[in-house]
């Protein structure tokens, strides 16, 4: 009799006592912090149109014909930091958003920026910018661009960041490559001097700079500066470009779409994300669900995705919006021309099934 009361009390107690811890974890939940941030679908970017005060995409250098205003970059949300567990088990299951380290966060409420190793969000937009000129056969020529000028290094206050250096004495240079092998002829103490390009016009002397010793290499010439390879766009000036890295392939359909004559768009409203290097080579972006359901979510027409990217999405939750898998901007610009004069999607690629 005494070990049934024993254990019909235990019974009575056990309910309660669930009931409390499972009360406990839920106010505890939000508690736990976790470095982790929870991306989710942002917001349709327009294109042409102004946002925030700052103005549309234009292009200027070269005749510009009207477009649709109905282009757009798909963008990504990113949580605050330190999310609660209660918010990171529901983002973990949720198929449209992601759990991810703080270390590849961004700062709240902006795009996710991905840059390729060795390339600076500029330069990825500028990739952009001459892979569009060269789809419509307008001049692009390579050259090293000045990333940063040691401020301890002889070019400080002759070199600024963002000039160009065409010629290095008599020697033409096109590429980082071809700067360095041109400076190897040099020793430490000789002036090298410089023809430098600066916000898109040519200096009218070139810029004497006396080679300092390598930091690291006592023999080696050194002017103090950091390069990378990027590239000229003749009279061209392309302004008010998205500045995130994701938008560069949307950035590149702009301005191609500025640059011929009609709306490559027509009537479609069109959205995507991926990078696009300046031979028109198209290549993935973070967050592709988060995106692709930002456009969906705004009732987009038509989503433009990286083929790369195909194997990391779902595409049973498109709800009616077309999606078009390019490997390249050509891809690109013939999809949407296709699409826009009326074509079936079945003309258009798309990923494998």
């Amino acid at each position: 009799m005494s070990l049934r009361r024993n254990v019909v009390g235990r019974e009575r107690w056990t309910a309660p006592v669930a009931a409390l811890a499972f009360l406990a974890i839920g106010i505890g939940m939000p508690l736990v912090r976790l470095p982790f941030v929870v991306w989710s679908a942002g917001e349709l970017v327009s294109v042409y149109d102004s946002e925030n005060g700052q103005p549309g995409l234009s292009v200027t250098g070269a005749t510009q014909y009207g477009v649709s205003s109905k282009l757009y970059v798909a963008s990504v949300t990113v949580s605050k930091q330190d999310v609660g567990l209660n918010q990171v088990l529901p983002a973990y299951l949720h198929p449209d958003q992601a759990v991810m380290p703080q270390v590849v966060s961004s700062p709240i409420g902006l795009p996710i920026p991905q840059v390729s190793v060795g390339q600076s969000t500029a330069e990825a937009q500028r990739a952009a910018e001459a892979a569009a000129l060269r789809a419509v056969d307008l001049p692009v020529e390579r050259a090293p661009r000045i990333v940063s000028v040691m401020t301890s290094g002889p070019s400080y206050g002759l070199l600024l960041p963002d000039d160009v250096i065409e010629m290095v004495g008599s020697t033409t240079v096109t590429t980082v490559a071809e700067f360095n092998q041109a400076m190897a002829s040099y020793s430490v103490a000789d002036t090298v001097q410089l023809t430098v390009t600066r916000g898109g016009q040519r200096l009218d002397s070139q810029i004497d700079v006396v080679a300092e010793a390598t930091y690291n290499q006592q023999q080696l010439p050194s002017l103090g500066v950091v390069l990378t390879d990027s590239f000229l766009l003749g009279d061209v000036n392309v302004a008010g470009a998205p500045t995130d890295i994701g938008a560069g392939l949307v950035l590149a359909i702009g301005v191609y779409d500025l640059l011929t004559p009609g709306s490559l768009l027509g009537n479609l409203s069109v959205a995507g994300a991926g990078i696009v290097d300046a031979n028109g080579v198209v290549s993935g972006v973070a967050g592709t669900s988060q995106r692709m359901e930002a456009a969906r979510a705004g009732g987009v027409d038509v989503y433009i995705l990286p083929r790369s990217s195909c194997p990391s999405v779902d595409l049973t939750a498109t709800s009616g919006m077309i999606v078009v898998a390019v490997s390249s901007l050509s891809d690109a610009i013939h999809a949407i021309s296709t699409l826009a004069s009326g074509g079936s999607a079945t003309f258009v690629p798309s990923c494998p099934a």
